[in-house]
């Protein structure tokens, strides 16, 4: 496997580690879209990082980092389930020029209006429940410092995290010191490992983390403390987009903001944001749509020879709006 997340447990020390490597995951986001050099590195760095924090999900759903950015990137998103299906998008600012050595500041949070966000979102909710969403002011240097403050602004669990990606491989290294069990430490406790884990994690280099096969990596950065092998998971890139999805976006939206588009398009084109997947509903479409006899998954029509003339209306996909 190369697209796969590894967990260490460090019994002694109380702290576990997750290591993640995706190849072809990251090559399918890659594919979808054109992004300058330095957003992609950005996000394939909140790629990694949504997959080494979901790996810790307790309930059937999704965790969301979402960074909203004052710069020429004003929004960026990963998304990954507790099965490990990960999704990414980006939207630039209009006419935005953003040059090759761009930095994460300068990107994101040039003015320091930046914000980062977590969300929670299960996948059956109870009546009246909402996705958790956690917010807080933008900071440090890249998404490894901001998710680290975000972390300890909410008091989390310690973190420590390390994160790479190119044009064809993301891989990062998340610490973690584990709460006590029943407040006590275990028995032979090792009161410097935490130390440790972190001045071992801090000798990654890019250049080992984009290369090296899974085992050698565990093997270089944890050997001399003997962990145990928890888990290993398969990562894999699964967009949840649907056309049943868009057609509940369009009964949302109203009869009459979806007449007065097709006033002026013969027919209406949704792109989600993640996969670039294009939904297409003719003029009869629609109309079935707002009838009594709702079918929110018609089957496709054949367009008419006009058919590159279409009403970009919305964005499946949307992630929520940080408020």
């Amino acid at each position: 496997m190369t697209d796969n997340l590894r967990t260490l447990l460090f019994d002694q020390a109380a702290c576990r580690a997750q290591i993640v490597r995706l190849d072809k995951a990251w090559k399918t986001v890659v594919s979808h879209h054109n992004y300058p050099q330095p957003v992609l590195e950005i996000l394939g760095h909140l790629v990694a990082a949504s997959a080494l924090l979901s790996a810790s999900l307790k309930f059937e759903g999704s965790l969301i980092l979402q960074i909203q950015g004052d710069g020429p990137v004003r929004l960026m998103v990963a998304e990954c389930t507790n099965e490990l299906h990960v999704r990414a998008t980006v939207k630039l600012a209009e006419d935005s020029l953003i040059a090759p050595d761009a930095d994460f500041t300068s990107l994101l949070n040039g003015t320091g209006k930046g914000l980062c966000a977590l969300i929670l979102d299960p996948k059956n909710r109870l009546p009246g429940q909402q996705a958790y969403q956690g917010v807080v002011p933008l900071e440090g240097k890249n998404i490894a410092e901001s998710l680290q403050a975000y972390m300890k602004s909410s008091e989390q669990l310690d973190t420590r995290l390390h994160l790479f990606a190119n044009e064809e491989t993301v891989s990062g290294v998340l610490i973690q010191q584990m709460p006590k069990d029943g407040g006590h430490a275990p028995e032979n406790f090792d009161a410097d490992g935490w130390d440790r884990l972190i001045a071992l994690s801090a000798t990654t280099t890019a250049e080992e983390m984009l290369k090296l096969p899974m085992a050698d990596m565990c093997y270089r950065l944890f050997t001399d403390m003997s962990p145990n092998i928890l888990a290993e998971r398969t990562v894999e890139f699964q967009c949840t987009c649907s056309r049943k999805k868009v057609a509940r976006m369009l009964l949302g939206l109203g009869q009459t903001e979806v007449d007065a588009t097709l006033q002026e398009h013969p027919h209406i084109t949704v792109h989600c944001d993640f996969c670039n997947s294009a939904y297409v509903f003719t003029e009869k479409q629609c109309q079935e749509l707002f009838s009594n006899d709702q079918d929110l998954d018609p089957p496709d029509e054949e367009l008419p020879e006009d058919a590159n003339v279409v009403a970009d209306l919305s964005r499946e996909g949307k992630p929520p709006t940080l408020h």
